[in-house]
């Protein structure tokens, strides 16, 4: 996790530097050369770290200047509504966490957007996987353990989230309808306060994604009773999957690259190969591997279609459980 805290240390001060390198820009070069990477939320997180590690490699297969641009807020809405309205031609790209393309639509009454509508699926770059994670003194040591506890005493217990409608709070309620299991939902501001709460005892269970949560596994201060993944994660290799007991919970959250409806399609081929070339080259892989996360390669066809599915899949869990956030 060294790697992920030496990028970290270096976000903060990453939106001046790229600006400073667009002014040393010679003064032939056209306005229309710069590739824009919209991220839609603040500096920092998974998103915007994946986004900064694939700037430079970017820049180079594409040969023109690459920036990184974070616009925050409304849940990521500002963000995607802003891409989502871009000029054709105008080079400006959303590079996003799945769920704002595919739970946001479902969760607000107007999120400026129509992911079918308004974006072009061009490339998928990282997948992350999501644990679940309890209190080190709470009984249950497995997820089916968890289930039967949930079901002798429906109510009694409490799962944090990093905030109404997040992706820990609908992984939480796509298990509880699932299992037809019950336990009350308490959002936090942020993974980092909920993480404190299940380490107080004052929450027993929180879904993280495994990077944030790498430390305090290490530490032994919570312990995980499962992964939502296709497949075994390697930092944790005897962690079972959820779906082997929840059939279908699977909740790795993919980012990727998606342009305005009206690029042309040769800009679109064109960021498609410079992507593709980017996750073949020898560091990539190994750069995400050490922050928990893994290459997300699909054809532009897969990502349409896995777009398409977690929208409507999600969006469906959402109208069950009643989620609204506006």
């Amino acid at each position: 996790m060294a790697f992920l805290r030496t990028l970290l240390t270096r976000v903060a001060t990453a939106a001046a530097l790229g600006h400073a390198a667009l002014l040393s820009l010679p003064a032939h070069t056209a306005p229309a050369q710069l590739v824009t990477l919209v991220v839609p939320a603040a500096p920092g997180g998974s998103n915007d770290i994946v986004a900064r590690v694939m700037e430079p490699l970017l820049r180079g297969e594409l040969d023109r200047p690459v920036v990184v641009e974070n616009r925050g807020g409304g849940g990521g809405n500002v963000g995607a509504a802003y891409v989502a309205r871009a000029e054709a031609g105008s080079n400006i790209w959303l590079l996003t966490s799945a769920s704002i393309v595919t739970m946001n639509p479902g969760l607000f009454a107007n999120p400026g957007f129509d992911t079918l509508r308004d974006f072009v699926p061009v490339a998928g770059i990282a997948s992350v996987p999501h644990v679940l994670l309890v209190n080190k003194d709470f009984a249950p040591s497995t997820l089916p353990e968890l289930l039967a506890l949930l079901r002798r005493e429906p109510g009694r217990y409490f799962f944090g989230s990093a905030g109404n409608g997040t992706y820990s709070h609908i992984l939480m309620e796509f298990l509880k309808r699932a299992e037809k299991v019950d336990a009350s939902h308490v959002p936090f501001r942020g993974v980092a306060p909920a993480m404190t709460e299940l380490m107080a005892g004052r929450i027993q269970m929180l879904i993280s994604t495994l990077p944030s949560a790498m430390p305090y596994l290490q530490s032994r201060d919570v312990k995980a009773l499962a992964v939502f993944s296709d497949q075994r994660s390697e930092f944790l290799p005897d962690l079972p999957l959820a779906r082997d007991t929840v059939a279908g919970l699977v909740g790795d959250l993919w980012i990727a690259l998606y342009a305005p409806k009206d690029t042309p399609s040769q800009e679109v081929q064109r960021m498609r190969q410079a992507v593709d070339k980017a996750q073949a080259s020898p560091g990539l892989r190994e750069k995400f591997r050490k922050m928990g996360a893994s290459v997300y390669a699909p054809t532009a066809a897969e990502l349409r279609l896995q777009t398409a599915a977690d929208l409507a899949r999600w969006s469906q869990l959402i109208r069950q459980a009643g989620i609204q956030v506006d």
